[in-house]
């Protein structure tokens, strides 16, 4: 039955009536670009509008899913949830993840601002993707950072996002690097939620990714910041996403580009010389080969005490493959002494004959393995094995001071106490032993013997024994990445 009429006599009914206004249909609820379906694509646009990728919905009305009269993030978790169930418990189609933010900062700091002491800046020499990153510089405590905030319209406390980014450091050792988010707890308390963490190696870009993190429930005040744990070195910030829960990130460990980044070794400011009288002379005293099983060990301490007992420091070496449960606690009382501890190699071996990512990894796995033993890495000061480098070593070590010696007491090759003890007082007469390095073994009774002569010694001849990183600083020059030195002259 259709354009049933009833009209005045007379009334032609093949004129018709006057045009009416259609009447609205009721919308479909879901339809958000006016298909006739609700689908995937409906998810697809409602995102792009919620994230300003879509200034328009061809079908707003359907949009407002739970009917307050806003359309915001929980119209898109009911639509989800709306496709779930008519799918039969199949997972509708994951929108990008580009879905909430996509910070790649080739306009500028897309939001990011400042937390603590820091300073933001795009970078065109070290980036993930696209031509920039976000640098994080003047950090001056491990919290301090970049910061985003989260929308709590948008970031619905009690549900689950994905969070991912892109980060680099360039310590000259392997950082652990978070996203951490602070909020305020239903309580009205500050509390802090580790999202995601790497432990990211130097000068190497690394994924941080969390796939379905849950903001707590009644949180609020809600900052997304990227920090370190242990240093307070520069960070770098590329690709920076949030997402749907369940969005996979494109970042991969490894890519990316890193520019020529020279990260300083300790040097004046940086290093702890208010015990040092600099108007006294000085001589660095470092000893290799640490730390090889219990029979050194002995050694070991001895060495240790004669230094620490005189009220001086010393540079200690370490090997990685060479510490053992057995030997841990002679570095973990060398650090507590105050003595200087570094990298000596993971295997011992000649770094010229390895590749330039070979010798890498035999830094930063003994970086590694300190960090284990007494919570920070070794210090970005390095002795070759047997004192071997060239260019290649050079540059795989960019951010490692490389450090020989101008004075080697012949300990390896069998030299005895009284030995050791005589080229030092020679040197000591002829003027090479100032602002000289001098080079030991923590594993012979004689150099321990020696040692247990010469720190008392020298103290009374009113000199002072420091380490490589102190006689350095305390002479107000800097250690360089990649060069080598002898001594500090």
């Amino acid at each position: 039955m259709d354009e049933a009429i009833g009209a005045v006599k007379g009334t032609k009914i093949d004129a018709g009536l006057p045009d009416q206004p259609d009447q609205p249909d009721t919308p479909t609820m879901g339809d958000v670009d006016g298909s006739g379906t609700v689908d995937a694509k409906d998810v697809k646009a409602l995102q792009n509008y919620l994230t300003r990728k879509a200034s328009t919905l061809a079908n707003a009305e359907a949009a407002d899913l739970d009917g307050n009269g806003v359309i915001n993030a929980m119209d898109l978790a009911l639509l989800k949830r709306s496709l779930l169930g008519n799918q039969g418990g199949t997972t509708p189609v994951t929108p990008s993840e580009s879905g909430y933010f996509k910070s790649t900062f080739e306009t500028g700091k897309d939001g990011w601002v400042s937390r603590g002491d820091t300073t933001l800046s795009t970078d065109s020499e070290s980036y993930y993707s696209g031509s920039k990153s976000l640098r994080i510089s003047g950090r001056t405590d491990t919290w301090q950072g970049a910061a985003y905030t989260l929308d709590t319209k948008t970031f619905l406390p009690g549900s689950s996002y994905s969070f991912s980014a892109a980060v680099m450091q360039a310590s000259g050792s392997s950082e652990e690097l978070r996203l951490t988010l602070q909020y305020t707890d239903a309580d009205g308390e500050t509390a802090y939620d580790t999202v995601a963490s790497a432990t990211a190696a130097s000068k190497t870009w690394t994924k941080l990714e969390n796939k379905s993190y849950k903001i707590p429930a009644g949180a609020s005040d809600l900052l997304l910041y990227v920090e370190s744990v242990d240093s307070t070195t520069d960070l770098y910030l590329d690709e920076a996403v949030a997402a749907a829960s369940g969005t996979a990130s494109s970042v991969v460990t490894g890519g990316g580009k890193v520019g020529n980044i020279t990260t300083p070794t300790p040097a004046a400011g940086t290093v702890d010389i208010s015990w040092i009288d600099k108007s006294k002379p000085m001589v660095a005293i470092a000893f290799d080969d640490g730390a090889v099983g219990t029979a050194s060990t002995d050694y070991s301490i001895r060495i240790q005490d004669a230094i620490a007992n005189s009220g001086f420091h010393a540079t200690f070496f370490y090997v990685g493959n060479w510490i053992n449960g057995s030997n841990q606690g002679e570095i973990k009382r060398a650090y507590e002494l105050g003595m200087e501890i570094a990298n000596h190699s993971t295997s011992h071996t000649d770094l010229t004959k390895l590749s330039a990512a070979e010798i890498r990894k035999e830094y930063d796995t003994t970086s590694d393995k300190i960090k284990a033993i007494t919570g920070q890495g070794t210090s970005p000061v390095m002795r070759p094995p047997y004192l071997s480098v060239n260019d290649t070593v050079k540059s795989a070590l960019s951010d490692v001071a490389l450090v020989n010696c101008s004075i080697d007491t012949g300990d390896w090759n069998g030299a005895t106490s009284d030995q050791i003890i005589s080229k030092i007082k020679t040197a000591m007469s002829n003027g090479t032993l100032d602002n000289a390095i001098v080079l030991c073994h923590e594993t012979y009774d004689s150099t321990a013997t020696a040692m247990e002569y010469l720190a008392p010694y020298l103290k009374s001849q009113g000199w002072q024994i420091v380490t490589v990183s102190e006689l350095f600083a305390a002479n107000g020059k800097e250690l360089k990445g990649g060069t080598l030195y002898n001594a500090c002259n």
